[in-house]
């Protein structure tokens, strides 16, 4: 009796294991919350054990055994319909595997049956694992059309196999359907697997239509700015004349106003950066030229180098994806204020981003989700921008405070000699 009780104790223990590593292949959290998701395992897998011990297989423990796997979701990121997916589908597989054992074992094999279906679920675990998902799918975001062809089939499973249990059903026709049903669950994983890729190639394509566009727009205002230059310098020779009058009449304050009003004929209203870095200047006048149309007040300081070693697909992950959030956010606030900084100095490149907000309450903010409703199809999320960062050794931290959004981000980048 005792060797029973310790040997459903340690296979327990590979259960919730396989569990975890199960959710983590979905789902990320913080580096911080490593130490309360153990904590949370571990409650999970004590409650499990008393649960099992006073109800057995009944129909409340597994209500209650699906509640504990949604709860464990709850320690990670991610959207609720991506927790619900996540903990359907774990408890599905793992209840596919539980009756297929039950039904392939007699009586007389019921201590091996913990056992068996535990080592069934390690694979199943294994052949989920080695399916090669996105690095960025964790991140994904799914509409509701795709989120119900994900869901609708582990719901499905999971009421065809209590059928199966508390119908008293039995025999090898029992066991068939539970196997089958387990390979469904599985193919779901598959599923997943290729919408993750279709979700990255259409964010991908996205990212390059906005980058041509930022292109495009760059052009433009290349081609305005050479317009006046031309301008300028057709009429060079009588401005030239006109300022020699002046300073031989010593109409110094004359001079300096004629001298000012060159600068302003000069001045572009669209070129807000000019520092000569292709991937920069395009990228930030596309965007700033477009938020000057909706927001009221737009503010550019930005001193960086020509050439710097960024990828320019890094950048408009990172400074692209931040600044659609910062002027959506600005966009739903009365002050409608949005205001843009970046710097380089000593190999480290500084973003700062300040912007009118609201709904967001005082303090530091650790993660922020579209309010579109094709999620799928609108941003990567800020998982994915923490990513980029995290490659080139950087840091992000956003702080809301009275109305205010801040947005810091620093990057390590090797200067270009």
């Amino acid at each position: 009796m005792n060797y029973n009780i310790i040997s459903e104790l340690i296979v327990n223990i590979l259960r919730v294991l396989l569990i975890r590593k199960m959710i983590e292949l979905f789902l990320t959290a913080e580096d911080e919350d490593g130490k309360k998701i153990g904590i949370a395992f571990l409650g999970y897998y004590l409650l499990n054990v008393i649960l099992y011990s006073i109800l057995q297989i009944s129909a409340l423990y597994r209500i209650c055994n699906y509640f504990g796997i949604a709860g464990l979701t709850c320690f990670y990121q991610g959207t609720w319909k991506n927790r619900i997916w996540v903990s359907l589908v774990i408890f599905s597989t793992d209840l596919a595997c539980e009756l297929g054992v039950y039904f392939a074992f007699p009586e007389e094999f019921i201590r091996c049956q913990q056992a068996i279906q535990t080592l069934l679920f390690l694979i199943c675990a294994t052949i989920i694992s080695h399916i090669a998902y996105p690095a960025d799918s964790a991140e994904i975001a799914f509409d509701r059309k795709q989120t119900c062809i994900l869901t609708i089939t582990p719901a499905a499973s999971v009421f065809i196999l209590c059928i199966l249990q508390y119908g008293k059903y039995e025999g090898a026709t029992a066991m068939l359907i539970c196997i089958f049903m387990l390979i469904i669950n599985l193919s779901i994983f598959y599923l997943y697997h290729l919408m993750a890729e279709n979700y990255r190639n259409l964010r991908e394509n996205d990212i390059y239509r906005q980058q041509t566009y930022a292109y495009q727009n760059q052009m433009d205002v290349i081609m305005e700015s050479q317009g006046r230059i031309r301008a300028l310098r057709h009429d060079m020779k009588n401005h030239i004349l006109a300022l020699q009058m002046l300073i031989k009449k010593r109409e110094w304050e004359e001079a300096r106003q004629y001298l000012s009003s060159m600068q302003d004929f000069m001045a572009n209203p669209s070129e807000y950066s000019t520092t000569g870095n292709e991937s920069v200047d395009s990228l930030l006048n596309y965007k700033l030229q477009r938020a000057n149309e909706i927001l009221d007040v737009v503010e550019a300081r930005i001193s960086i180098p020509e050439k710097l070693t960024l990828h320019s697909f890094d950048l408009n992950v990172v400074l692209g994806n931040l600044l659609d959030n910062a002027i959506e956010a600005a966009c739903e606030t009365e002050e409608k204020k949005l205001k843009v900084t970046m710097k380089f100095e000593k190999g480290i490149l500084f973003i700062h981003i300040r912007n009118s907000c609201q709904g967001i309450a005082d303090g530091k903010v650790q993660h922020l989700e579209t309010t579109k409703e094709d999620g799928a199809n609108h941003g990567i999320g800020l998982g994915n921008v923490g990513r980029i960062i995290e490659k080139y050794h950087g840091d992000m931290e956003l702080i809301c405070e009275n109305g205010t959004m801040e947005t810091d981000v620093i990057m390590y980048i090797k200067e270009i000699s």
